[in-house]
């Protein structure tokens, strides 16, 4: 048993390994510890994924548990018409502060690549600036996660993503098979919609979430939706809803006071213990 599991963490990190790069620990960056309130730590690593570095905060504490990841945005925020904007300026810190908010033994957050003060001078370079949400940095975010679980002999994936981080969570549950559950708070889930809205459009190579939300009608899922969010107001969440099609599985969960930056802290106090779970009735 125990070699069986050997093998099975060291195929893992081999499957990190890519002509892109290798996920690796940064030796210019010990890791730190970052507590919330109740005095549950996470572990910082800052990381090369793919041709990224990206930031980890994680605590895996019973691996035969379920795994809360959060998925971060891009801060880069919205971009006038003739710029490639899709994501509409989150606040960097706002998902680690969700993260550090969760009592769960396993918890994981990963960052949109080079955001978190990292020093890289790839992160001036196309693709970075022009296909923020392509294959490249959606790779890159995925051997992240790839590279957490590598410890956890059976995985199972409780995925939340903010903002932009959203699309990048739906993508994931539609091609990974380890993902158990999906939220999303203020998700920019319909970035085409987004961007007509706004005068933008998505950046070369842009992986759409809407594309593949049919592949998620029976996946347990729940989608906070802000109705003073001007920037992803609560119908374009609900097109992706549509897009997934005929479910059980899916909710929205509408709350009055909160914008697309402000509110979430407290909403999600009171929402993290809780997991989406699919009607029985429609199976």
């Amino acid at each position: 048993m125990k070699s069986c599991r050997a093998l099975r963490v060291l195929f893992a990190l081999l499957c990190l390994c890519a002509p892109a790069g290798c996920a690796s620990e940064s030796p210019r960056n010990a890791p730190g510890i970052e507590t919330n309130r109740r005095g549950a730590f996470l572990k910082k690593q800052e990381i090369t994924s793919g041709q990224f570095r990206l930031t980890i905060y994680s605590r895996i504490i019973d691996v035969n548990q379920p795994i809360n990841v959060y998925i971060d945005g891009d801060s880069h925020g919205l971009v006038p018409a003739g710029g490639p904007g899709i994501d509409p300026a989150p606040d960097e810190d706002l998902t680690l502060r969700l993260a550090k908010e969760d009592p769960s033994d396993n918890v994981v957050f990963i960052s949109h690549p080079c955001q978190f003060d990292i020093d890289d001078p790839f992160c001036l370079e196309p693709p970075l600036q022009t296909e923020r949400y392509g294959d490249l940095i959606w790779n890159s975010m995925n051997r992240a996660l790839n590279y957490v679980l590598a410890v956890v002999p059976h995985p199972q994936v409780n995925l939340i993503g903010y903002s932009g981080g959203a699309a990048t969570a739906a993508v994931m549950a539609a091609r990974r098979y380890d993902v158990i559950s999906l939220r999303t708070l203020a998700g920019n889930l319909d970035p085409n919609g987004n961007g007509l809205l706004h005068g933008s459009f998505p950046q070369n190579d842009f992986i759409d979430p809407m594309l593949s939300a049919y592949k998620l009608s029976k996946l347990p899922q729940e989608h906070f939706a802000g109705e003073a969010d001007v920037f992803v107001p609560p119908f374009l969440i609900q097109n992706f809803v549509d897009a997934v099609g005929k479910s059980h599985c899916v909710k929205i969960l509408r709350f009055p006071n909160a914008s697309h930056k402000y509110g979430w802290e407290s909403i999600w106090k009171d929402n993290v213990r809780r997991t989406p779970t699919c009607d029985s009735n429609f199976f």
